[in-house]
This record gives structure tokens, sequence and C-alpha cells, in this order.
């Protein structure tokens, strides 16, 4: 482990992608096969439970994620260090981090006793086995006291899984590549079959790749459209299939001989929510993987996604709500079906076995429908049509595309309009993370209202870094308040969002929130005063009601 936060510390110091890789593979290979997978373990999931293998081919088991709160954490080095509470609270918030603030105040502390790969995960194991808060936070403690501060920093970043130093898991897939002397095409591929990248790098190292089997049960990477700014960018309109564009949740069901479970787009397991859906593919026969969205349906056709938001987050679903929020999963891609992966099949192939999988099922099954343009102009009708049957655009897929996972090549399109823009003025700031930790990059925004402004969203995309520190000098000295690494600011500064939707929020003075605002502009010719109005969000909410 204190090899490892050495790397770490060395890959945060560069900026170049290849070089992280560089560095990285040097230290997997200086591995022996066990600190290997504990290595890619600790980098791209943090450390999960110690448990029986698996040898099935679908298997059902998932691994327990260890989640330990910022809570216990933190009072955990309040103990080990001594140091007062408002001390650590503003560590904390400058900082932003409970691993770099560890770092931090247990230098001088600690006994910097050294800590191997497979002694960490064994204290990992015993914070996995320790079933009060008590006992985490003592067994963190001893932690704290006995090792290194450098060491604890990572210690501590791999439980929390934000490591902050530029390294997504794409590029440890890129350094077990290169360690390992195997194509990332390869070791994309293998993870995807697996879902466990530290097992995937020992078979790559034992040249074993070829013997990974597809696994279902573990939420697999989905496959991105590239926006398509200007249709008449599109060449050869008659070589795309073309699909409605879905307001709903994109997701894949996993299913074996009655077994299901439901992942959304951000990985994380729906099944719960979603008991109808679980029903009707229990009663489809043999195994398959199935990409599609899940929509809030009445009348033929799907309902705003606002409706549908009331089924989220649920482990039990009243009966009420079953019939008040009525649910179907459209498919539109079989990703495994009968054992066989069709990753690698055009899509015509993998449109085949969906067929086969959902055709003339019944609600609240659907199979995806699919048009044919052959101009610029027809495509431009099969949008409108779609925006008229209330969904967000078009999803184009050329015919003999493969599947491609975490992918935006362009073999897919989507053509969407974003649903509105709106005038807003920032009225509070957060300080970001990693990078931008120093600097004022989170913006809550507000609208005109009758006595002032309300707040409507909050945005952290689309401003350059020059932007953001030239607005974080402009925003600190319009600060009156400072909560933690949030300031309130008086409104000055005008913002042009955009945004794919307005929703009811009980959490806005306004009462509504904009759904995926992100920011268009600067607006330094306008004033708060030019700002838009409470009453034209209020407008655009009831408009998609419609």
């Amino acid at each position: 482990m204190d090899s490892l936060a050495r790397v770490c510390e060395d890959i945060a110091r560069v900026s170049s992608k290849l070089r992280k890789v560089a560095v990285l593979a040097r230290y997997f290979q200086s591995l022996d096969d066990n600190d290997l997978q504990l290595a890619v373990q600790f980098l791209s999931a943090g450390p999960v439970a110690d448990a029986a293998p698996n040898h099935t081919l679908f298997a059902t088991d998932s691994k327990t994620k260890l989640a330990i709160g910022r809570a216990v954490l933190r009072d955990a080095l309040q103990v080990a260090t001594g140091w007062d509470w408002e001390t650590l609270r503003i560590c904390f918030s400058e900082t932003g981090d409970s691993g770099e603030t560890a770092g931090l105040l247990l230098r001088g502390l600690s006994a910097e006793q050294p800590l191997t790969l497979t002694t960490a995960n064994q204290l990992y194991q015993q914070l996995f086995q320790a079933r009060t808060t008590a006992r985490k936070r003592d067994l963190l403690v001893q932690i704290y006291r006995a090792h290194h501060p450098l060491t604890i920093k990572y210690f501590i970043k791999v439980i929390t899984r934000g490591l902050r130093i530029g390294l997504m898991e794409r590029i440890v897939e890129e350094a077990v590549a290169a360690a390992c002397g195997v194509s990332q095409q390869a070791i994309r591929d293998a993870n995807n079959r697996l879902g466990d990248l530290a097992q995937v790098a020992l078979c790559a190292r034992r040249n074993e790749l070829a013997a990974i089997e597809a696994r279902l049960f573990h939420p697999m990477d989905f496959m991105l459209a590239k926006p398509l700014d200007r249709l008449e960018d599109l060449a050869d309109p008659a070589a795309w299939i073309i699909e409605d564009k879905y307001d709903g949740i994109r997701s894949q069901v996993h299913y074996e001989n009655g077994h299901v479970r439901i992942y959304s787009r951000g990985m994380e397991e729906v099944t719960s929510a979603f008991p109808e859906i679980v029903q009707a593919f229990t009663a489809i026969g043999g195994n398959g993987l199935i990409d599609g969205e899940l929509l809030a349906w009445r009348d033929n056709r799907a309902l705003n996604f606002n409706i549908l938001q009331q089924r989220l987050a649920r482990k039990n679903v009243r009966a009420t709500l079953l019939a008040e929020v009525p649910v179907v999963f459209m498919g539109y891609d079989a990703l495994l079906h009968n054992g066989t992966l069709l990753l690698n099949e055009p899509f015509s192939t993998r449109r085949q076995a969906l067929t086969h999988v959902l055709q003339n099922r019944p609600l609240p099954l659907l199979l995806s429908p699919q048009h044919s343009a052959g101009t610029h102009d027809d495509i431009d009708r099969l949008f409108l049509a779609a925006r008229s049957r209330g969904n967000e655009g078009l999803l184009l897929k050329r015919a003999n595309s493969v599947y491609e996972p975490g992918k935006r090549t362009g073999a897919w399109h989507k053509l969407k309009r974003p649903y509105g823009t709106l005038d807003v003025v920032i009225t509070s700031a957060e300080q970001g993370n990693g990078r931008r930790a120093i600097y004022f990059s989170d913006y809550t925004f507000a609208v005109r209202a009758q006595q002032g402004f309300a707040n409507v969203g909050k945005a952290y995309s689309g401003l350059t870094d020059s932007e953001i520190k030239e607005l974080t000098k402009i925003l600190r000295s319009a600060s009156t308040e400072k909560f933690g690494r949030v300031i309130v600011v008086r409104p000055e500064i005008v913002l042009e969002v955009a945004f794919d939707g307005v929703q009811k929020s009980a959490r806005h003075k306004s009462g509504y929130a904009l759904r995926f605002p992100r920011i268009l502009r600067w607006r330094k010719d306008k004033k708060p005063e030019d700002a838009d109005d409470v009453a034209r969000v209020e407008a655009l909410y009831q408009a998609s009601l419609q």
C-alpha cells in the first residue's frame, strides 16, 4: 500500500494521460500476481468483501462494496490526532477530501509502520466485518496511528472511491494492457464480459483472456450516441436505422431462468423499483442482456419524465403507485442472448436476437419501433413526429455497427434540441474537487421572483478554466456568507443555461428544478434584472405536461 500511495502521488503530478498510463503500467509490472489483483481492485473499484469464488457461467453474486460514512472517518481522525472540531472542519472545508485531510493532519503523529497491499486488504476486511459504527471508528483510529500519512491518505481515498488524481477506470484498463502486453480492446472486452478488472488483469498476465466467459448480473458500460448538432452534417441519410430517443431511464436488464436484475446508466441496481418489469422477464426462458429504456407509459405513449420520477429510489412499490405510474421497458438492443455475447455482431444481427425475445410480448415489454429515411428532410419529419409523441428526438444507428460499450464513436448519433434555455443569476458557489478544489466551480443559480431571486438549479460544466478562475475572484468579492465550502453571493453574475426539462422541486424556493442544466456561456453583457423569471419557468413546466 505504501508503494501504491507513492505511485498515486506520481500520477497526480502529471497531466498527460499517456504518462499516467506509463507510470501505472511500470508499477503493475513490478507486482506479483496477488498484489496485481489487489492494486487493480483498489484503483478501479475500491475494496470488496472476500467471498468464495463463483465458477458458474452466469454468476448471480454481487461484490459488496465497503461503505463508511464521512462522519466516521472524521470522528476517527479527531480521536487519532486530538485536533479540535473547528480545526477539522476548516481542514475538511479547504481540501474537500477525507483522505487529503487525514494525510495532512497525521504528519508527525503516526508511527509510519509499513503497510503492504495484502495487509491493507486484511484491514479492509476487518472494516467489512465490523458491525457497529463504534467498532469501525476504533479500527480506523488504530490504522491512522500506525501507518505513514501518505499511505493513510490513499487508504481512505480507496474507501471513498474518490482518488481525484485523474485516474479513471479506462486509464487503469490501458495500464493493465500495457503492463501485460495485450491490446486495450482485449482488456476492455474481457472486462465487459466478466465485470472484474482485477481478475481480468491476472488473466491477461497469464495469457488467459480468451478463456473468460461472459457473466451476467454485473452492469456493463452502455454504448453512447454522439450528438448531432446539425442534421445536414449527417452523411448518407439512407445508411441509418432510426428510432425515437425516449425521455426515460436508460437501463439494461439481465435475466436467466427467472433471475432478473436491472441496472441504470449510472451502474446502479434499480431492480426493486420496477417489480412489473422483473415479473415480465421472469417469464422469459433462457438468458440474456437487453439494453433499453424504462418509461412511464399510458395510452400507447411515453409519459413525461416528471411522472416516471415518482418511481425512482423505491425499495418497495405500493400497488397504488404501480397503477398511478405504469412503467414499460422499451428494448432496443441485445448484448447477450442464450449464452452468446453479441457485442461484436452487427446491429442487424443483434436486432434479430432482440426481436426473438421481445416481439409480440404483452406490456410492460416493448420492442422499439424502427424507421428508415432517404433524405435529411425525411429525418426531420421523423424528428418532428417523435417530438409530437412526447419523445426527446431521434437515435440514428448504422445498420452494420457493433456495440462499443462506453464509447461515443459516431456509429450512433442522437438528434435532439434543448428543451429550453434561460438566463439565470448565480446565488451561491461551491468549491470544486481535485484540481479545482481552490476555485468556485459549482454554481447554484436562480431566476427573478416577486421578491428577489428563487433558485432553480445547479451546474458545474460549460465554462473554461480561465473563466472559472476569473469568476472565483469576482464571487469572492461578492460573497455575503460562508458555510464550509459554499459561499452565498450577491446576485450579480448572469449565466445562460440550457436544460432538458423542468420538474417540480420542493428543494428550491421557486418550486421548480431544471433537468440536466449545463452552462452555455457567461453573459457579461446582461445585468441581473435581465434574467428570466419564475413565470417563464412555470410556463415551460406546464408546456412539458401537454
